[in-house]
């Protein structure tokens, strides 16, 4: 099924391509009998600053039919110079990304076959200068009504690290102690350039991102698995003729080494750009586990633990990505990416067990060890064409994506009498042996049609076909078992088929001059189906199924937006209605954490939770535009909330089982803030808090337990420049117990602090200190009728890293022709006509 799949896609695609082609206008050197002998020239000034506007573009077109008949790019000392150009009617166009573009008339003909159009003054585009924040220095977030806009390249703490420190720093979202990143209470739809990946955000290094966006509550347009938002990380590839790049050593402290490199090339219609980067880190941590167990509200016993580890990751992979500008309106791009990851571990933990009175009861160790590697693919071919009628344009495009990971752990269990004899049952060996391959298929074709001036409509479609394989073995060696016993209850083998179809439709509309409106609607068939292979067992939902679940296939969504004039002030309020599926390791039934009371599995039976959300923006600038305020207030309402829940394992009551399920309802209310202020040049502050309200129920299967509370979280960023060539950077959190079904989460917080130095324009040094005060850790309590616990882990250590980055590269449009070719003749060019 999926090799039909590919051919279909790929004739889709191409046949969209060749009938693109067959419609363009003809280009070229001649028109009709006109020869073309004619030629235009001048020089483009920067009326900002009053130099030449080095790289802005000069475009020849027909004056009739709109065919391009010519093209250039301004030189260093402004001129240009468009020659083989017939002798007719003509519109010569200079743009450049910020500026308004300038369009003059030029007539050519046997009595005039040369124009000298004197100098053309770009003058900026304020609308475009507030959308991309062009500015002397590149400040580290912009901030947008519906979005924010995160560069990484101004964040030095996450110099020499991964995609998961970036998200760490940005404000509004919180990273756990295993990379999983959270927004308002949910996980976000993380995208590499716009399009879904299978790689994790720790197989992604920060030098290879150049931004990240952030979409609290995304339209129509985008996945209805959005309950969290969207994290778009954007990568660096070439916009600039020419070519650049850098390379990137790092040494740090428990053992880090990490080195990499790019590189960005432009020249015609062709662009390029690869990628390589090796990462390397150990850590020693630790961890804590209190737990008082109960029984009809009398303390039975208590159980005491402390954990030491040893880990290690280790990751190196590269992308590949060219662009074909086919013509002046297609372009094809492929993009190819590999990235390995490899997890080690090893933990000691020690143990007591105690009586209600607290008399040692037994005692003991266990040993765990684990080697996880994981690989991930992703392949991706789009094409892009744009429409002679400003803003209408198409895009098709197809990836695939592939994963596999296999690991293997071993847990030997050691328990002693309170004398140091082992108990009958120890020691208890066990070993686990896992194996994941999972795949993913994605067509998506997109439509943006402006109808008028004051009327857009967008629309497309999408699939999405993911299998996964996934299996574990688990086999128990002890005096009482016998050796290599398989053990059936926590052994098994999925097979995952996950199918999402999809189609949406936005309509834009300007009711006034300040407001504006956009509803959508999106519709998306799920199928989900989960075997268990040789138990006969078969989880599976659908949607619709018929007419009965019909609303978990409707996604409408309604945006009201207030622009001031002459102002970067909006405001907008949204509504939309989203589900959230389960992610792979909340799904997958690999043991994932496990002590001697302890153990973390996957639950494949969960179904998506539907949420209804309502959200009201308000951008604001002031102090005469040195700061801006960004409020958000937000409301969540959520059926089938999937949670975590802890519950005696049933072969040992003991043992307490942490998983995930499909509880009753949650309700969440929160106001969020994020002002941003540049008090003096060289200074920027970020500083952004969340107060959050939730209530969260169980079914009644669960007991129907009920919590509710409040929490807050804050952080900090301050960025300063000083002597011209040294900046300083500290990043702080603080993050509150949040409430769980069975619980609290507990508090977490930390800083960090950077400092970096140019030592020349092309060569930089940052030294960084992550976890200053080591005191981030990640841990939780459980209360209930049959136990009360208490535990926590660390992700890492504190480390102390340097990097050094060298920046090289050539603007220059003329990279891959012959060096004579660059030359121009003697005598060409307006640059000396300005008299």
């Amino acid at each position: 099924m999926f090799v039909q799949l590919r051919y279909i896609l790929c004739l889709a695609l191409l046949s969209g391509w060749c009938s693109t082609l067959v419609a363009q206008p003809p280009s070229g050197p001649s028109r009709g009998n006109a020869p073309s002998i004619g030629k235009v020239y001048g020089k483009v000034i920067d009326s900002s600053t009053g130099k030449p506007a080095e790289f802005a573009t000069v475009s020849v077109n027909a004056e009739r039919g709109d065919s391009l008949l010519g093209g250039t790019i301004v030189r260093s000392n402004g001129d240009f110079l468009v020659e083989n150009l017939p002798l007719v009617a003509l519109k010569v166009t200079v743009s450049f990304i910020g500026y308004k573009a300038q369009v003059t008339p030029v007539s050519l003909s046997r009595d005039r076959m040369e124009r000298d159009l004197g100098n053309i003054t770009l003058e900026p585009d304020a609308e475009v200068l507030k959308e991309f924040e062009v500015t002397g220095e590149k400040r580290t977030s912009v901030m947008q009504v519906d979005r924010r806009v995160y560069n990484v390249d101004k964040d030095l703490t996450t110099q020499g690290a991964s995609a998961v420190e970036v998200m760490k720093n940005i404000p509004g979202l919180s990273v756990d102690v295993d990379g999983n990143v959270q927004m308002r209470g949910s996980n976000p739809q993380v995208l590499i350039d716009g399009r879904p990946t299978s790689m994790s955000l720790d197989m992604i290094p920060a030098e290879d991102i150049e931004r990240v966006e952030l979409i609290t509550n995304p339209s129509a347009a985008f996945d209805a698995s959005t309950t969290g938002g969207i994290l778009n990380v954007v990568l660096k590839k070439s916009t600039k003729p020419g070519y650049s790049g850098q390379l990137q050593a790092g040494v740090g402290t428990n053992d880090r080494y990490q080195f990499g490199g790019n590189l960005n090339a432009k020249d015609g219609r062709w662009a390029f750009n690869l990628s390589y980067n090796f990462n390397t880190n150990n850590n020693i941590t630790n961890g804590l586990t209190r737990r008082t167990d109960r029984s009809s509200g009398e303390t039975t016993g208590y159980f005491d633990q402390d954990t030491r580890s040893r880990s290690g990751r280790t990751m190196n992979g590269g992308r590949l990505g060219v662009d074909w500008q086919v013509s002046n309106r297609s372009v094809l791009t492929f993009s190819q990416s590999l990235r390995g990851h490899v997890n080690s571990s090893n933990d000691t933990q020690t143990f007591s067990s105690y009586g209600p009175g607290r008399e040692l009861v037994s005692r003991g160790e266990q040993l765990n060890d684990s080697k996880g590697e994981n690989m991930g693919l992703t392949s991706q071919i789009m094409f892009k064409h744009k429409s002679p009628k400003e803003g209408k344009e198409w895009t098709m495009d197809f990836t695939y994506n592939n994963s596999w990971r296999e690991s293997k752990a071993g847990q030997d269990l050691y328990s002693y009498s309170p004398a140091g004899a082992l108990l009958a049952d120890s020691p208890r060996l066990q070993d686990n042996l896992g194996k994941s391959r999972n795949s993913a298929y994605t067509f998506q074709a997109d439509f943006v049609d402006p109808i008028n001036d004051k009327t857009k409509l967008e629309y497309g479609v999408k699939s999405n076909v993911r299998p996964d394989n996934t299996s574990l073995n688990v086999f128990v060696t002890s005096p009482t078992i016998g050796t290599d016993v398989r053990d059936t209850s926590l052994s098994n083998d999925y097979a995952i088929q996950d199918i999402i179809n999809a189609a949406y439709i936005n309509w834009s509309q300007k009711l006034t001059a300040h407001w504006s409106m956009m509803a959508g609607f999106r519709f998306e068939q799920t199928w989900f189906e989960a075997k268990l292979k040789g138990k006969d067992q078969t989880y599976r939902y659908l949607y619709p199924d018929g007419t009965d679940n019909l609303g978990r296939a409707l996604f409408p969504s309604l945006y009201f937006v207030r622009r001031w004039q002459d102002s970067e002030r909006e405001l907008q309020v949204n509504f939309s209605r989203k589900i959230q599926r389960p992610n792979h390791w909340q799904i997958v039934p690999f043991i994932m954490f496990s002590d001697a009371r302890n153990v973390r599995i996957g639950n494949p039976s969960i179904a998506p939770e539907m949420s209804n959300l309502a959200e009201v923006n308000h951008l604001l600038p002031f102090l005469k535009g040195k700061a801006t305020w960004l409020t958000s207030v937000f409301g969540r309402y959520t059926t089938d909330v999937i949670t975590g829940y802890a519950t005696p394992l049933p072969s040992d009551t003991t043992i307490l089982l942490n998983t995930f399920i499909n509880g009753d309802v949650s309700t969440t209310a929160g106001w969020e803030n994020v002002i941003k202020v540049d008090p003096v040049q060289g200074l920027q502050i970020t500083l952004s808090g969340t107060v959050q309200y939730t209530n969260v129920s169980l079914n009644a299967a669960q007991g129907g337990t009920r919590n509710s509370g409040s929490n807050w979280n804050s952080k900090l960023m301050m960025n300063y420049r000083f002597l011209k060539n040294w900046t300083a950077q500290l990043n702080g959190e603080y993050e509150s117990p949040r409430i769980q079904p069975q619980g609290v989460s507990l508090s977490q917080y930390g800083l960090d602090a950077s400092v970096s130095h140019d030592f020349t324009k092309k060569l930089t040094g940052v030294l960084s200190v992550n976890d200053v005060f080591f005191s981030r850790r990640w841990g939780n309590t459980v209360d209930t009728a049959y136990l009360y616990q208490e535990s926590f882990r660390r992700r890492e250590m504190r480390f102390v890293r340097f990097t050094l980055t060298w920046k090289f590269g050539e603007q220059n449009m003329s990279l891959f022709r012959k060096r004579g070719q660059q030359r121009s003749e003697p005598g060409q060019g307006g640059g000396e006509m300005d008299f």
